[in-house]
C-alpha cells in the first residue's frame, strides 16, 4: 500500500520557505498492514497483574484534547490501521519498579506494526515502559507508533524507545503527553537504523511545577534521512523542560531538527532548555535546526545551545597517543557520543545491544 501524509513535522511558527523546516512530507510504499500476531509483551507476568494492561482505546476521552508532535494526519493514519499497542494505567500510589519491557521485531509474517499506546500515571504513581524496534535483515519493514502519555499530580513516566531498524524500513514515531502538577516524564530515544525516520513529540506541562527531561540520541549513514519535531508548551508556574540530542552523521544522510520552547501566558519562573550535538563527518551532509523559543510571558528563563562540527582533533590526538589509529579512535569516539544517553537504559543487555549495533555499523566505514 502507499502512505501519504503531507504537512507533518509542523514547525509551531513559520519561517522562510526555502529554509525547508515548516513541515515535511512522506509518500511511500509500504508493506500491507495486517493483524499483528507476535506478542511484544516480555515482561513478568506477575508484574503485569499489578497494572491495567490492555490492547485498545478506552481511555481515548482522556487525551482528546491532547496534540501530537508529528500532527493528527499521522494521528488518524495510526488510528485508523492500528493492529498493536498497550494501555497501561497505574493506580495512584504505587511504584512499578520493574520496567514493562515490550519488544516488536518485524518479519516477513509480520512487516508492519502500527502501534497505538495509552500511558496513564495516577496520582503519586510511578512506571518505566522500554519498547524496542527491529527488523529482520533485507525486510523492508514498516513501524507507525503513536503514544499518548498522561501523568497524574506528583506522577513519573519514564519512557524509553530504541529503533535498531534495517536500512530498508520506515519508521514514525508520534507522541503527545500532558502533565499535571508536580509530575514529571522522563523521555530516552535511540533513532540509530532505518531508511526514514520521522520523530514528533508534543508535550503540554500543563501542571505547576511539571517537568520534562528529552534525551535523544540518533545516528544517520549512507542515504538516511531523519526528521524531528520536538515542541514543549509551558502552561504551568515553574515547569521545567529540557532537550538534549546526540547525533552523528556521515556519507549522504540527511537530519532535520525542530525543537521549540513556548512559553505561555502565566508559566512564571518557568524553564526551559535545548541542546543539539552533532559530529558531522562528511561533506555531502545535509543538517538542518531550527531552534525557537516563544515568549507570551515575562518571567522566563529559554536556553539553547547548539554543536556541529567534526571530532575534537586535541581528543583526537590524544587517543592516537595511545595507540589507536585513526579510523578506530574515531569509531571509539561515536560510540561513546551515545553513552549518556544509553546509560539510562535500565537492562544491561540492551545497553550492550545497542553499542554492538553502532559498532557493526561502523564496521562498514572504511574512513572517516
Amino acid at each position: 500500500m502507499n502512505l501519504e501524509l503531507n504537512k507533518i513535522n509542523v514547525l509551531p511558527v513559520r519561517t522562510w520557505s526555502w529554509l525547508g523546516v515548516n513541515d515535511t512530507s512522506i509518500q511511500e510504499a509500504i508493506p500491507d498492514i495486517k493483524p499483528y500476531t507476535k506478542n511484544p509483551v516480555k515482561s513478568d507476568g506477575a508484574l503485569l497483574n499489578n497494572i491495567a494492561l490492555k490492547s485498545d482505546d478506552s481511555d481515548r476521552d482522556l487525551f482528546s484534547s491532547v496534540n501530537t508532535g508529528i500532527g493528527e494526519e499521522a494521528v488518524d493514519f495510526t488510528k485508523e490501521y492500528s493492529n498493536c499497542g498497550m494501555s497501561v494505567r497505574v493506580p495512584a500510589g504505587m511504584n512499578i519498579k520493574e520496567p514493562v519491557y515490550l519488544e516488536y521485531n518485524l518479519d516477513e509474517d509480520n512487516p508492519a506494526a502500527v502501534e497505538l499506546n495509552h500511558i496513564i500515571a495516577e496520582d503519586n504513581s510511578e512506571i518505566t515502559v522500554v519498547i524496542t524496534y527491529r527488523s529482520e535483515e533485507k525486510c523492508p519493514a514498516f513501524h507507525s507508533g503513536l503514544s499518548y502519555l498522561y501523568t497524574g499530580k506528583n506522577a513519573v513516566i519514564n519512557l524509553i524507545q530504541i529503533q535498531l531498524m534495517n536500512e530498508k524500513s520506515i519508521h514514525l514515531n508520534n507522541i503527545g503527553a500532558k502533565l499535571s502538577e508536580g509530575s514529571k516524564v522522563n523521555l530516552v530515544q535511540g533513532e540509530l537504523g532505518g531508511f526514514k525516520t520521522i520523530n514528533g513529540l508534543r508535550a503540554d506541562l500543563t501542571g505547576n511545577n511539571s517537568i520534562i527531561d528529552i534525551n535523544t540520541i540518533y545516528f544517520g549513514d549512507g542515504s538516511r534521512s531523519l526528521d524531528f519535531n520536538y515542541v514543549v508548551n509551558h502552561y504551568g508556574r515553574q515547569t521545567h523542560s529540557n532537550m538534549n540530542l546526540n547525533g552523528a552523521l556521515m556519507d549522504k544522510s540527511s537530519k532535520v531538527f525542530r525543537g521549540t520552547l513556548d512559553f505561555k501566558k502565566g508559566a512564571e519562573g518557568a524553564v526551559g532548555a535545548e541542546g543539539e550535538y552533532i559530529l558531522l563527518f562528511n561533506s555531502g551532509i545535509k543538517d538542518v535546526s531550527a531552534p525557537l523559543i516563544l515568549c507570551g510571558e515575562d518571567d522566563v528563563e529559554g536556553k539553547h545551545a547548539a554543536n556541529s562540527g567534526k571530532i575534537d582533533e586535541d581528543k583526537l590526538f590524544y587517543m592516537m597517543s595511545r595507540g589507536l589509529d585513526e579510523l578506530s579512535a574515531k569509531k571509539m569516539m561515536v560510540e561513546a557520543w551515545f553513552q549518556p544517553a544509553i546509560s539510562r537504559i535500565p537492562y544491561s543487555s540492551l545497553q550492550t545491544e545497542i553499542a554492538d549495533y553502532v559498532k557493526e555499523r561502523l564496521s562498514h566505514v572504511k574512513s572517516i
